[in-house]
C-alpha cells in the first residue's frame, strides 16, 4: 500500500502510512487471546479501545478494522466525507479518522473456526496533539464500562500505542497515569505498546 501512496500522491504526507507493522500483530494477538472464553469461567471482553498515534495508523485501520481501502484513498486525495452542500471546508485528515467495527480477532489460520467471541474494536481519533488520545481512549474505555450491566471492567480491554519520544516527552500519558485509581476513572488497567519510531 506504501509503493502505491508514494507513487499515486506523492507530495501528500504519508508518515502514518509506513513503519510499525509489528503493532499489527501484536494487537490482533493481544485481542484474540483476551476474547477467548477461559477455563477459569471468564467469557473474555466484548470491547476494545484504542488510542494511537499517526505512525502505523492507516495500516491499523485497514488490516484490523477493516475500514475500506477506497474510503481511505478517496480522504488521502482530499475529499470531504461530508456533501459540498453542507461544508464549504475540508474536514478531518485521514491520519484522524476514527472507527469502530465488531469482528471475530484469531491467531488461527481459519478465525470461523475460532471459539473467540466477535469483539467491538474501536480506535478513537487522534487530535494531533501529542498523547492527548490516551485519556480520550481511557474516557471511552470508562464509558463502555459503565454501559454493562455489570461494571466489570474486564469486559472491556484499553490499549494505547505511543511514540517512544512522545511518551516521555509529553505530559499528557503521565497525567493520564495519575488517574488510575480514581474513582469513576479505573480501568482496570491499560496495555501500553510503546514502538521505536
Amino acid at each position: 500500500m506504501e509503493l502505491f501512496l508514494q507513487k499515486r500522491f506523492a507530495t501528500h504526507k504519508r508518515y502514518s502510512s509506513e513503519g510499525s507493522e509489528a503493532l499489527l500483530i501484536a494487537l490482533n494477538t493481544m485481542i484474540a487471546e483476551a476474547s477467548k472464553p477461559s477455563e477459569a469461567g471468564d467469557n473474555g471482553i466484548d470491547s476494545v479501545v484504542l488510542g494511537m498515534p499517526h505512525r502505523g495508523r492507516l495500516a491499523t485501520l485497514v488490516v484490523l478494522n477493516d475500514y475500506p481501502v477506497r474510503n481511505l484513498l478517496h480522504k488521502v486525495a482530499g475529499n470531504n466525507d461530508l456533501p459540498k452542500e453542507l461544508t464549504d471546508r475540508i474536514d478531518d485528515i485521514p491520519t484522524h479518522i476514527a472507527v469502530s467495527n465488531t469482528k471475530k480477532f484469531s491467531t488461527d489460520t481459519d478465525s470461523l473456526k475460532s471459539e473467540n467471541k466477535r469483539v467491538t474494536f474501536t480506535m478513537v481519533h487522534n487530535p494531533s496533539h501529542l498523547e492527548s488520545q490516551n485519556s480520550i481512549s481511557m474516557g471511552k474505555t470508562r464509558a463502555k464500562i459503565d454501559d454493562t450491566e455489570s461494571k466489570d471492567t474486564r469486559q472491556v480491554l484499553n490499549i494505547q500505542a505511543h511514540g517512544d519520544a512522545a511518551f516521555c516527552g509529553q505530559g499528557a500519558a503521565y497525567e493520564a497515569l495519575t488517574m488510575c485509581r480514581l474513582p469513576k476513572f479505573d480501568i482496570g488497567g491499560s496495555i501500553h505498546i510503546i514502538t521505536n519510531n
